[in-house]
Parts: structure tokens; C-alpha cells; sequence
């Protein structure tokens, strides 16, 4: 084959295209960048990681560290000032916006409509993984602190 044959010959050839239904239902899209959601996780984790190991040192283990402790003192006195939802919002809502933004930077969903079927794929990054983990454990701190501290917080005190 000469040069011009090859040159008509793919001049006729109709280049492939990716509109078919198959390939727009494959596309996944990213809600979230995984490096930015694990940077800003980190930052919405400090503040109850660094209260909770302060709290667990002081009463736990009888050893008070004084940046731990002033963090402890600071969040009781905003307890009893205007601010009190502060303290609560940062121990909980931190951990429960970084549990979100970490889950949609991993996990991806298809919906497969023809076979009725949702799939869906974890990125297995493993810094996302690690503050995934570390969200769960402080609200599950929390919630078992509540459920000490108050009884059973789903039946009616007597």
C-alpha cells in the first residue's frame, strides 16, 4: 500500500463516537476531590480529637497536659455563655461534615436501569479511610458518653 491509498482509505473511516446511552450511563462523576476532602477532614477532626484525648488523659488516666486542659476548661466556660452551641457543634458537626465530604470523595454510584441495579465503587484511598475511621470513633465517643451520662436516652425517665 502506497502513501495515498492509506490516506484515502482513512479519510473514509468514520471516527468512533461516545454518545451511545451505554457510555453517558458509565460516566461517574466526583463530587469531591479525595486530597481536599481528607485536608479539610483533618481540619474539621483536630478540635474533637484533641478534646476527647485531653478528656480521656485527665479523667482516664490521671495525667493533665495543660494545652489539653485549657481546650477542656474553654469549651465549658463557652457552655454557659451565649456561645453554647459552639461546643457541640464543633465535638459532633465537625466530625459528622468531615464523615460526609470523605464518603463523596470515595464512594461513586451507578445505577445499571435496564438491570435494576445500583453498584456501587470505593476508591480504597487509604488517608480518606483513616479519617472515615477516626469520625466514627469520636461519634461513637460521644454517643457513649450520652447514653452513660443520661441512661437510655430513647426510654422516658421515671
Amino acid at each position: 500500500m502506497d502513501e495515498e491509498k492509506l490516506i484515502k482509505k482513512l479519510e473514509s473511516v468514520q471516527p468512533p463516537s461516545l454518545s451511545s446511552a451505554t457510555h453517558q450511563r458509565q460516566l461517574k462523576l466526583v463530587l469531591m476531590s479525595a486530597k481536599r476532602s481528607s485536608w479539610i477532614g483533618l481540619f474539621l477532626v483536630t478540635v474533637p480529637c484533641l478534646f476527647l484525648f485531653g478528656v480521656i488523659l485527665k479523667y482516664g488516666f490521671r495525667v493533665g497536659i495543660p494545652l489539653l486542659s485549657a481546650v477542656e476548661e474553654k469549651m465549658s466556660e463557652m457552655d454557659h455563655t451565649f456561645f453554647r452551641f459552639v461546643p457541640p457543634l464543633l465535638l459532633v458537626g465537625g466530625p459528622l461534615v468531615a464523615l460526609a465530604l470523605n464518603l463523596l470523595a470515595i464512594l461513586h454510584f451507578q445505577i445499571d436501569r435496564v438491570h435494576r441495579e445500583l453498584q456501587v465503587t470505593v476508591k480504597l484511598r487509604i488517608i480518606n479511610l483513616f479519617i472515615l475511621g477516626i469520625c466514627l470513633l469520636i461519634l461513637a465517643m460521644i454517643f457513649m458518653y450520652a447514653v452513660a451520662e443520661n441512661g437510655t436516652p430513647f426510654l422516658p425517665r421515671r
